[in-house]
C-alpha cells in the first residue's frame, strides 16, 4: 500500500510539472504570436499563477485540472497507466479548464481575457502532462522493479483461473500472479488443477488470511464457477477484515462483450451484458478520418505504386495485382486486392505444401515459401504488397486499422470449433483493416492463439485513440520487416 501512495505522490508530482511547463509554455506561444506584447506588458510567466488582465490565475485553473483527472481515474493505480485513459483524461481535464475560463469571463464582463495567453496554455499544459505521464509509465514498465506491483491470487484452479493468469502476464509487470487459491468444491480426494503446476496452488480459500500474509496479497480475482456460499461467505469476511480487493471475472467472460454495466429489475441489481456496438458518430469519424488519410496518402504513393506495378509486370508477364475473395464485416465477402508476390499458379501449388505449414490454427504459413518470387519476397518485407487496399478503403470494404481478413480457404471448418467460431464472429463485427494489433505485434511470428486474442482484445476495447496507437505503431514495423512473410 506504501508503494501505491508513492506512484500517487510520483504522478502528481509530474502532473504539477506538466501545469508549470504548461504556464511558461503558453507564456512563450503568446510572445512569439504578438511579440510586442512583451515591450508593452512586463508580464513574466510566473506571474501567470494569479489573476492578471490577460488570464484566469494558474492556481484556479491547475485545480480544475487536477479535480477531472481524480474524477476520470487517473490518479487510481489500475486505471492510470493506459495510454487511452491518459489521452482521454487529459483532454476531459482540457475542455473543463476551457469551461472554467468561460464561466469565469461571464462572471467578470470587465475582463478581456487574451484568447491566445489561454490557447497556447491550455495545449502546452495538455501535452506536457501527457508526454510526462506517458514517459514515465514507459520507463517504469521496464526498469528491474517498478515503482508499484500489486500481488494478487487467482481463486480457482480451473481452465478460466489459467486464461486470466495468461492475460494478466501479458499485460506488464504492473501485476505479479503469486499463485492460485482452490475453492472448497475443488479440495475433496483427487481434485486436481487443470493444466497448473501444483506449486502454484497457494492452498485452500478457507487458509486465505495466512496464505495474504504469507504473500503480502492485496487483490483477489475470482476466476471459478464452483464458488459456494460458504465460499464467498469466508471471501467477504476475510476481505473486510484485511482490507483486500476482491475482483470477479463476470461468467460471461470470454464470450460475450465485456462491455458490461448495472441494471435494476425491480428490487433486483444485475450485471448488464450490452451488445458490442460502436458509437455511431465514432464509427463516422473513423470513416472520415481514413478517407483523408487514404486520398493524401495515395496521392503521395502513387509514383510508388506504379513502379511496383509495373516490376511485377514485367517480371513474369502475370497479372499485376493478386484478387482473392476474403471475409469481411458481417461475413460478406469482397475481392481482396494485393501486388502479385507469388508466382502465377500459386493457388494451385498451395495442396502440395500443406504438409509443410508452419502455422498453427487455421492459418497457412512458411517461412521459405518456394512460391514466392524475389522480388515479391522484398514487397512482402517491407508490406508494399499490401498498399493496393488504400482501394479496398476507398471502396468501402476495410478500414485502415483492424483485424486482417483472412482467406476463405482458411476458415473451412472453422465452424467446428466453438472457440474459432467465436473469433469469427467478434471479428465480423467491424471492417477489417490493412494494418491491425496483430501486425504491430509481432505479424506472422505469432501463433494462431495469439492473433485471436489480439484480435478479440481489439474488438471489445476499440477507440480512436486505439487506433492511432495502432497506425503509430504500424510505420516502424513495417520498415523493420519483423515477422513478414
Amino acid at each position: 500500500m506504501a508503494r501505491i501512495g508513492l506512484l500517487k505522490a510520483v504522478v502528481l508530482l509530474l502532473d504539477l510539472l506538466g501545469l508549470t511547463i504548461g504556464l511558461w509554455g503558453g507564456h512563450r506561444l503568446w510572445v512569439w504570436y504578438k511579440p510586442h506584447l512583451e515591450l508593452l506588458v512586463p508580464l513574466r510567466w510566473w506571474e501567470l499563477w494569479l489573476p492578471t488582465a490577460f488570464s484566469p490565475g494558474g492556481l484556479v485553473l491547475a485545480c480544475v485540472w487536477l479535480l477531472v483527472m481524480r474524477q476520470v481515474g487517473l490518479y487510481d493505480p489500475d486505471r492510470m497507466t493506459s495510454s487511452a485513459r491518459i489521452a482521454s483524461g487529459v483532454s476531459r481535464a482540457a475542455g473543463a479548464v476551457l469551461v472554467a475560463v468561460v464561466v469565469l469571463q461571464f462572471l467578470q464582463p470587465e475582463q478581456t481575457y487574451s484568447r491566445t495567453l489561454l490557447a497556447g496554455t491550455l495545449l502546452a499544459t495538455a501535452a506536457a502532462i501527457g508526454a510526462l505521464r506517458l514517459a514515465f509509465f514507459r520507463v517504469n514498465a521496464h526498469v528491474p522493479k517498478p515503482i508499484v506491483q500489486r500481488r494478487l491470487a487467482i481463486v480457482g484452479v480451473g481452465e478460466e483461473a489459467r486464461a486470466m493468469a495468461d492475460r494478466l502476464q501479458r499485460r506488464g509487470r504492473d501485476w505479479v500472479v503469486c499463485g492460485y487459491l482452490r475453492p472448497l468444491a475443488d479440495s475433496g480426494p483427487g481434485a486436481a488443477a487443470e493444466g497448473l503446476d501444483e506449486d502454484a496452488v497457494l492452498g485452500s480459500i478457507t487458509d486465505v488470511r495466512a496464505l495474504v500474509n504469507a504473500h503480502d496479497l492485496q487483490v483477489l480475482i475470482l476466476a471459478s464457477r464452483a464458488l459456494s456460499r460458504q465460499d464467498s461467505l469466508i471471501l467477504a469476511t476475510e476481505a473486510d477484515r484485511l482490507g483486500l480487493r476482491v475482483l470477479q471475472v463476470p461468467l460471461s467472460w470470454g464470450i460475450a462483450s465485456p462491455r458490461i454495466d448495472l441494471a435494476r429489475v425491480g428490487d433486483l441489481q444485475l450485471i448488464d451484458i450490452t451488445s458490442l456496438a460502436y458509437p455511431t458518430f465514432g464509427e463516422q469519424l473513423k470513416r472520415g478520418i481514413d478517407l483523408v488519410l487514404v486520398g493524401l496518402g495515395g496521392a503521395l504513393l502513387l509514383p510508388l505504386l506504379t513502379l511496383v506495378g509495373l516490376l511485377v509486370k514485367l517480371q513474369d508477364g502475370g497479372p499485376v495485382f493478386f484478387v482473392q475473395q476474403r471475409v469481411g464485416r458481417g461475413g460478406r465477402t469482397f475481392p481482396f486486392f494485393k501486388f502479385r508476390s507469388m508466382v502465377v499458379d500459386a493457388e494451385q501449388q498451395r495442396a502440395a505444401l500443406e504438409a509443410d505449414n508452419e502455422a498453427d490454427g487455421v492459418l497457412f504459413k512458411m517461412a521459405h515459401d518456394p512460391r514466392i518470387t524475389p522480388l515479391g519476397r522484398f514487397i512482402r518485407k517491407y508490406s508494399i504488397d499490401e498498399l493496393p487496399q488504400l482501394w479496398n478503403v476507398l471502396r468501402g470494404d476495410m478500414n485502415l486499422v483492424g483485424p486482417r481478413p483472412l482467406p476463405l480457404s482458411d476458415l473451412e471448418g472453422a465452424e467446428d470449433d466453438a472457440e474459432v467460431a467465436y473469433w469469427m464472429e467478434m471479428r465480423q463485427k467491424v471492417r477489417p483493416g490493412i494494418t491491425g494489433p496483430w501486425q504491430v505485434s509481432g505479424r506472422s511470428n505469432l501463433g494462431f492463439e495469439a492473433m485471436v486474442n489480439h484480435d478479440i482484445a481489439y474488438v471489445q476495447e476499440w477507440s480512436l485513440w486505439l487506433d492511432i496507437v495502432i497506425l503509430f505503431k504500424t510505420v516502424p514495423a513495417v520498415l523493420r520487416g519483423r515477422g513478414a512473410r
